[in-house]
């Protein structure tokens, strides 16, 4: 499982001009301060090297009988990349989930487009795993790009969060082992 805050994104700013390294902030709804990211590793090859804007470009479609996911996150949100990159290409729905659901069960084929979406994961030493996907964020690049990684560099950035995401598995399965034998202690 995973913390997916992207209804929630009000704007943010990242930086990984420092080779290994990816630092930056995010606004969110409904929470007063900044999260701080300070995060081992690199964005994928289309970000890598860049720091750059994530503006909201729409808002997003309300849900109904939902309340903001604010879960007790920690504004320093230090860990390790995933996967971050601007050029992921998904179907958007200009409707809401919920909708989209009962048309899909229906048997209907709603109808979509191809947008870019941004797809930011993190491996957070408070929180977990933490994934924002949004076809309704955009990034802005900022000045020049510092460096671009090379195949192997990417392929060892691959690896890490391949390895993140195990350990982040390995975590909720203990977490999810341990409350089903505290259910079992009260019964």
């Amino acid at each position: 499982m995973a913390w997916r805050p992207e209804r929630l994104v009000k704007a943010g700013e990242l930086d990984n001009s420092t080779l290994g390294w990816t630092i930056g902030w995010l606004e969110l709804e409904g929470i007063d301060q900044r999260l701080q990211l300070k995060l081992a590793g690199n964005c994928h090859p289309d970000l890598a090297g860049w720091k750059f804007r994530i503006n909201r470009i729409e808002p997003e479609l309300p849900e109904p009988d939902t309340s903001p996911d604010n879960p007790d996150i920690s504004l320093d949100q230090s860990g390790h990349v995933g996967d971050i990159t601007a050029d992921q290409m998904v179907k958007h729905h200009e409707m809401s989930d919920s909708e989209l659901v009962r048309r899909l069960v229906a048997g209907e084929k709603p109808p979509f487009t191809w947008r870019k979406c941004l797809y930011l994961e993190w491996f957070s030493n408070a929180n977990g795993r933490i994934v924002i996907q949004s076809t309704r964020l955009e990034v802005e690049r900022i000045g020049e790009r510092a460096f671009e990684l090379t195949e192997d560099e990417w392929k060892e950035q691959v690896q890490q969060n391949a390895n993140e995401l195990g350990h982040s598995m390995v975590q909720l399965t203990d977490a999810l082992q341990e409350r089903e034998d505290e259910d079992e202690d009260d019964a």
